[in-house]
């Protein structure tokens, strides 16, 4: 058995452009030793890694950045620029990925699609120092990278074969890209999800339901006007649920949860604009128009109609969670302009 904090083995191993396994635990072992503790190195077998990292650096990625085709620049970008956009979500899937008789603070998350950090972020914004510790992962490199680079404790690895321990999480949360996981592999990521989790232990999945307006919003406004396309699956609640029982969890439950984007601002007029902004740069619609256009009354008019299209609501959702019958909505709170941009989510909990 490999002795701790010797790496020799994973030399050769690619990991992030420019930087080995081995150079990326000696690093990680200095700067987040929490994170380095919960990895499970004596099972990581060198060949295996080299495989499963050469094929994620081969595979096409939406969220590549613009000069490989991808988005990944201005989807890291929005998120730096707008950290407490999806905070009320954020909260609420903590909440549930906390476990029972369990203070937040002392719980240690998985963000498994965790981008450049965004949760982890809000979470320290929101919480401070009673933040539960949130480790980021995603199989994209340039979003480990700039998780890495803002100090936060994150690792790459595939949905289908995690770094962790087993039993060395407490919670493990899904959110803002399940729909990105092929199908085939969804069961392999919960398998992989119920190992790491400490008996007791949290899942959330969250997504949005098949054939709503959300969900809309990806297979058809993205897939036209993004240059990647967006042609994935989304849950119906029956599906999640028996992914949920077919994987080994119990407690399971599937429910809405209302999960807005909200931006505050100085004027009605800048409220509006930068949520409007937050839409057309996070998913970079370039097709709708380029990303270098003067942002003139064209551009806002036609993004603002793009995104109302779709966030229209049931009669059932208006009653259970007070919204219109078509969202986006500015609001004066006290001097400032509240923009929200409202959104209803599927999600599945359930324990280890």
């Amino acid at each position: 058995m490999m002795r701790d904090g010797d790496h020799s083995r994973f030399a050769g191993v690619p990991f992030l452009p420019g930087i080995t396994l081995r150079e990326y635990l000696d690093e990680l072992r200095l700067k987040h030793p929490n994170l380095y503790g919960r990895l499970d190195l004596p099972r990581l077998q060198p060949a295996e890694l080299v495989s499963i990292y050469r094929s994620l650096d081969s595979e096409p990625s939406a969220f590549a950045d613009a000069d490989h085709g991808g988005r990944g620049d201005a989807y890291r970008a929005a998120q730096t620029t707008y950290p407490l956009i999806r905070s009320r979500g954020i909260e609420l899937l903590c909440r549930m990925a906390t476990p029972v008789n369990r203070s937040a603070g002392a719980v240690h998350l998985l963000d498994a699609l965790g981008g450049n950090g965004t949760m982890t972020r809000a979470l320290r914004l929101l919480r401070g120092a009673a933040a539960p510790t949130v480790f980021t992962a995603d199989i994209a490199a340039p979003m480990i990278i700039d998780a890495l680079d803002l100090g936060l404790p994150a690792v790459r690895q595939s949905t289908q074969r995690w770094l962790f321990r087993d039993s060395s999480l407490d919670g493990v949360v899904f959110a803002y890209g399940t729909h990105h996981i092929p199908t085939d592999e969804q069961p392999q990521a919960l398998a992989e999800t119920r190992r790491v989790l400490r008996p007791g232990g949290r899942v959330v999945v969250h997504d949005f339901e098949e054939g709503t307006p959300t969900a809309l919003w990806y297979s058809e406004a993205l897939d036209r006007y993004t240059e990647t396309g967006h042609k994935h699956d989304h849950f119906t609640p029956g599906e999640l649920r028996d992914l949920l029982t077919r994987a080994g969890f119990r407690d399971i439950e599937v429910h809405h949860m209302y999960d807005p984007c909200v931006v505050y601002a100085d004027s009605a007029t800048e409220a509006s604009h930068r949520i409007l902004d937050y839409m057309y740069s996070l998913f970079a619609i370039h097709k709708l128009f380029p990303r270098n256009i003067t942002r003139g009354a064209d551009f806002w008019s036609a993004v603002e109609e793009l995104v109302r299209r779709y966030a229209t609501f049931t009669r059932t959702q208006q009653t259970e969670f007070g919204l219109p019958v078509r969202g986006l909505t500015v609001t004066a709170q006290g001097s400032r302009f509240r923009a929200e941009l409202p959104r209803v989510a599927l999600v599945g909990t359930a324990t280890r």
